[in-house]
């Protein structure tokens, strides 16, 4: 196995990867240098632990796409094959090979999902088949951004004028406490873009945040202004209207 990991600056220099939080940058550090040498990583949960990394961290990497995860708890680093090359005499193969056999490889060197994973026994995978049939048939999947639509996270409970934001009440309590007063707005934004443009999105609590990270200094802003009274001078010649 390598021992060198290397990261192209097309990825880290990318302005999707810089507004993320420094924690979530370097959590993607640490997941590359764990990886092995086809950019697996099957032990995610001990190196968020290790490095202090929260959930939260994790979850915008996999919102925006920097690793795929699979339901049997393995991730890999989409963007390995653009990152690393590794000389034929020092690479050891993945030995999760189940997990690699539902990915291909892009054009732009970039894992991609082949359809919904599930890794089930050899008897169970023709009807894994046929329900990811069914669902592409029903366009359950985003076209526009080729997300999945997950089921909702257990004892959630929906949010939004349209009712399609699902959040666990534990997701719900953390956003407050990071959105604060600006909680329902972010809420009712995703409600009614998910309603009006039919797509939707893996995580919606991971998905908020994300969106909060890019409009909070417009919000700020917004807030700053509803709170300052009009003086004399603007009341007077309507300023303030």
């Amino acid at each position: 196995m390598a021992e060198r990991r290397m990261f192209s600056k097309s990825v880290i220099w990318c302005d999707m990867f810089l507004e993320m939080p420094l924690s979530s940058q370097a959590l993607y550090m640490h997941l590359n240098m764990s990886a092995d040498d086809d950019g697996f990583v099957g032990n995610p949960k001990t190196i968020l632990r290790m490095i202090g990394a929260s959930e939260d961290d994790f979850k915008i990497l996999v919102t925006k796409g920097f690793v795929i995860v699979f339901e049997s708890g393995i991730i890999v680093i989409t963007h390995w094959k653009r990152n690393n090359y590794i000389q034929k005499d020092r690479y050891k193969g993945t030995i999760y090979k189940d997990e690699k056999s539902y990915l291909n490889i892009s054009n732009n060197n970039l894992y991609e999902k082949k359809e919904r994973i599930c890794i089930q026994n050899v008897s169970d995978l023709d009807t894994q088949d046929r329900i990811g049939k069914d669902r592409l048939d029903k366009g359950s999947i985003d076209k526009g951004r080729g997300e999945e639509e997950s089921p909702p996270p257990p004892n959630s409970k929906t949010y939004g004028e349209f009712q399609n934001v699902n959040l666990s009440d534990e997701e719900y309590q953390r956003l407050k406490e990071k959105l604060k007063s600006h909680t329902n707005t972010m809420v009712e934004k995703l409600s009614r873009y998910m309603q009006s443009s039919g797509k939707t999105y893996q995580d919606h609590y991971a998905t908020l945040l994300h969106w909060y990270e890019k409009d909070e200094e417009e919000l700020r802003k917004k807030t700053n202004d509803r709170s300052k009274a009009p003086t004399i001078e603007e009341y007077m010649i309507g300023d303030h209207l």
